[in-house]
């Protein structure tokens, strides 16, 4: 009688015996267990993290670092803030100190730059293009006839370029045209918000800005360009740190001490 050798197993038995613990009730206890640790770490972690560290950050803030953690906002003599040491703000009038080009015009709700890097033509000319309209319709607005090129005309876009911007200052400022200027008074900054110039850009400013003052009257009178000289003084920043980058005025505070120690210019309606 032969004797028949029985067939290997094809489940090895440490398999074999995970198996058949998957239907006890030990590993449902255990899968329970470890799912309820998983759930007290999330809820544990979502409170500090979510709850407590904001706080704590917050907290150190509002005591520490008050006005930074507000904005660093600037209020006048009755409280009313009027703007922030941080944001830019646009001046046009001749008695003021003028900040830098902006590509957005100083909307701090669009913040942003021309985009235009150093090998672009467009840096040195501006972003605007040029418009080409049927006969008889009214030029676009804002837009110059193009020389040599009928019905065309050319519409500035929102950065000037630098030309222009070079143009503009040494004119208001009575600069003779052939002025070196500081790069930041001729460009836009990458946020179009840049709350200030170098002092070299507010010390061209002087002249224009006592001339403008006097001719207001009353306490206006009596500025001197030494006495502007030492507003810009107070108003300037050192590096940061003693070695980040250069010394620069904040024109929103130059302005405010202006008009607080030779009265504001009266308003424009």
């Amino acid at each position: 009688m032969s004797e028949t050798t029985p067939e290997p197993s094809h489940t090895p038995k440490g398999l074999s015996d995970r198996i058949k613990a998957l239907v006890t009730g030990d590993t449902v206890k255990l899968l329970g267990r470890e799912t309820w640790n998983s759930l007290r770490i999330i809820l544990v972690l979502l409170v500090l993290c979510g709850g407590v560290f904001p706080l704590v950050v917050f907290g150190i803030g509002q005591v520490a670092f008050h006005v930074q953690a507000n904005g660093s906002l600037i209020t006048d003599s009755h409280g009313r803030v009027i703007g922030s040491h941080l944001l830019g703000q646009q001046f046009t009038r001749p008695e003021y100190f003028h900040g830098r080009p902006s590509a957005v015009g100083y909307d701090a709700s669009n913040s942003g730059g021309s985009n235009l890097g150093p090998t672009n033509p467009q840096l040195l000319t501006g972003n605007g293009s040029e418009v080409t309209v049927a006969q008889g319709t009214p030029a676009p607005a804002g837009g110059t006839p193009v020389t040599g090129k009928k019905n065309i005309y050319y519409v500035p876009g929102t950065y000037l370029g630098v030309k222009t911007y070079a143009d503009q200052f040494r004119k208001e400022n009575g600069l003779a045209l052939n002025t070196p200027l500081p790069a930041d008074i001729v460009t836009a900054s990458g946020s179009g918000l840049d709350p200030d110039i170098s002092v070299e850009a507010a010390l061209f400013q002087v002249k224009r800005v006592v001339a403008a003052r006097q001719n207001l009257g009353g306490k206006n009178v009596t500025i001197t360009r030494d006495q502007v000289k030492a507003l810009i003084d107070n108003a300037t920043h050192g590096r940061d740190i003693g070695i980040m980058g250069e010394p620069r005025v904040n024109v929103l505070e130059l302005n405010i001490a202006l008009d607080a120690a030779y009265a504001a210019p009266p308003m424009q309606h």
